[in-house]
């Protein structure tokens, strides 16, 4: 047929023009019944004869279906059959010129690939996976999905019991076959190797922080007969290879964390540990001496730095504290003090607070979670819209279950993920138990801008004014009530949480400079404008720490997840408080769980 060209197929060869494949393809893709099918088909080809193109490949010829079912009024059929890329120049650009937005970003032909992965994976989950009300509220600005991107893929975070790494050797799940098996470290150096290598492996299968929970008491065992030198050396080395960890692959790695104290809690004392060949060497209780050594040497080597003197940015060292063990542990913990005053690396947690307090740990009931999905709301948005507390309140609601709506199509796709074997390390078992409970994450909805909300709506910022304050609570309590009545109706775990995600502070601010220019709030560094995160204070508030904490804690105390809270070094001298005092007198009676010092 003359009329109608070859076409170039994606697979290098050239054929004639079948407009009965394009009838296949429209039937099989959108579902579309027949009659219709066949009209756009008719249309298709008519527009390629009277355009007299003379030239047609395989993508050509769907952007020409598309564009004649946007003119049918085929929206959500034109949204399932379009074809998901980027556009030429945009791809060169990035090849020849690296990334306008972030300059000084390191650009390797792995993180290439990675963005162009992106762009694609996001453009997926707007046309396949959100509705038009959801995919709207995040492009708008209305909620921030955390690493969209990622969504129809991986879970978010994942803090891990290093037990079940140290009780079954590397990779722990029988039957991987995609890298050779280690047998359980016999020694301190090679239990370090199989914790890092294990983060490496399960970068593949999640978008955000990993880590270990309470490392010390777990290394523990293996510390015996290493001199304090050695044991300095090996931590520093352990510190090296976690922080090279955000540099092995394409995409950008969030910081990895570690947990550690300078003692075992009372409850693991009778807890058995698992030897090589499954056997028991005796109880987490007998090796205390070996743990706070172990303590010493991971603060000392945060303290020093790397070779450069710089701190670590990650991992990102929590240290758990009571005011038992600050009054035992005195000199352990001035080691502490030191590097908080050097470094600020450290962040300091309760430790009855501890995810690990009051578990069934029994040897092998593992204690792994993490955050399956983030979900960030924009506070002052809502309260420019409605310019009303009681509106405001109603279109929070609103957002937050339609918030719900997306976690639950998150916890469906991973379900489905798991079962496919999609993520094979998470979908392994272990003692007859997923090695991947999905039952045990956690749905974070988390906010921005609380201090601009309150302002907007009060004139008052939230440490200015009981008013602000008050109203801070009343928002919070409201949004914690519904989270908590999501996870009875779900049966899963939704909790209210502190916002893990920096880009939604610039993104949320921006937008609303752009649709609100006339009432928005925002904060500047003289730079890009930004809210504050989620319930804290604005960052160059003069005010004094011990009053801070005692307002920070009625809205902390809403917080389901461990907020942190952030105390300036300077503060504290100027307004003449010692850091251990402040630590004994003020955090640990405060319901805050957890504080750093920046």
């Amino acid at each position: 047929m003359d009329l109608l060209p070859k076409v170039f197929r994606t697979e290098g060869d050239l054929a004639e023009f079948d407009s009965s494949r394009i009838l296949d393809s429209i039937l099989k893709e959108t579902g579309m019944s027949e009659p219709n099918a066949n009209k756009i088909t008719e249309l298709v080809v008519r527009r390629i004869i009277s355009s007299g193109i003379r030239f047609l490949s395989g993508p050509h010829i769907r952007e020409i279906v598309c564009s004649i079912l946007s003119e049918q009024h085929f929206e959500s059929e034109r949204k399932l059959y379009t074809r998901i890329g980027i556009p030429l120049m945009d791809y060169e650009e990035i090849l020849e010129k690296g990334s306008l937005k972030h300059p000084k970003r390191i650009m390797n032909p792995e993180k290439i690939h990675t963005w162009a992965a992106n762009r694609i994976s996001e453009e997926y989950a707007h046309l396949r996976i959100l509705n038009n009300e959801e995919s709207k509220a995040h492009l708008y600005g209305d909620i921030h999905i955390h690493k969209l991107r990622y969504f129809d893929l991986r879970p978010l975070t994942q803090i891990w019991d290093s037990r079940i790494i140290l009780d079954h050797g590397l990779p722990p799940i029988p039957n991987f076959i995609s890298c050779c098996k280690l047998k359980p470290a016999l020694n301190l150096k090679e239990a370090i190797h199989h914790l890092v290598r294990w983060l490496a492996l399960t970068q593949n299968e999640f978008c955000g922080n990993q880590g270990f929970n309470y490392l010390t008491l777990f290394l523990s065992p293996y510390v015996r007969g290493i001199s304090v030198p050695e044991l300095k050396r090996l931590m520093k080395t352990l510190i090296y290879e976690l922080n090279h960890l955000s540099v092995m692959t394409g995409r950008t790695v969030s910081s990895s964390s570690i947990q550690t104290g300078p003692t075992n809690l009372e409850s693991f004392s009778d807890v058995p540990i698992i030897g090589f060949h499954d056997k028991t060497i005796g109880n987490y209780g007998e090796y205390q001496e070996e743990c706070l050594a172990l303590f010493n040497a991971l603060v000392s080597a945060f303290k020093d730095g790397d070779d450069g003197k710089n701190s670590f940015r990650t991992p990102i060292h929590e240290i758990m504290v009571s005011r038992a063990w600050l009054n035992k542990f005195n000199s352990a913990y001035r080691n502490v003090w030191e590097e908080i005053n050097s470094m600020k690396s450290s962040i300091l947690i309760k430790s009855d607070t501890s995810s690990l307090k009051d578990k069934n740990l029994k040897s092998n009931n593992y204690q792994s979670s993490g955050i399956l999905q983030e979900i960030c709301l924009n506070l002052p948005r809502f309260a420019y819209t409605t310019k009303d507390e009681t509106k405001f309140l109603e279109l929070l609601n609103e957002k937050l279950i339609l918030s719900n709506q997306i976690l639950i199509k998150k916890y469906k796709i991973i379900e489905k993920r798991l079962k496919s074997n999609h993520l094979p390390l998470c979908s392994g078992i272990i003692n007859n138990k997923p090695l991947y409970n999905l039952k045990n994450q956690i749905f974070s909805i988390s906010f921005i801008g609380l201090n601009e909300t309150v302002k907007f709506l009060t004139h008052s910022e939230l440490h200015e004014h009981n008013d602000a304050l008050n109203l801070g609570v009343k928002i919070l309590n409201d949004m914690n009530s519904i989270c908590k009545r999501f996870s009875e109706n779900n049966n899963l775990l939704v909790l209210l949480s502190e916002s893990i995600t920096k880009k939604a502070v610039y993104r949320f601010a921006r937008l609303d400079m752009k649709h609100f220019p006339k009432i928005a709030l925002h904060q500047s560094n003289g730079e890009d404008p930004y809210y504050t995160n989620s319930f804290h204070f604005r960052e160059d508030v003069e005010i004094d720490p011990i009053e801070r904490v005692k307002k920070q804690e009625k809205l902390q105390g809403f917080i389901q997840n461990g907020a942190i809270e952030y105390v300036s070094l300077e503060d504290l001298q100027r307004n003449n408080h010692d850091l251990v005092d402040f630590i004994n007198e003020r955090f640990i009676p405060s319901k805050l769980e957890r504080l750093k010092f920046t």
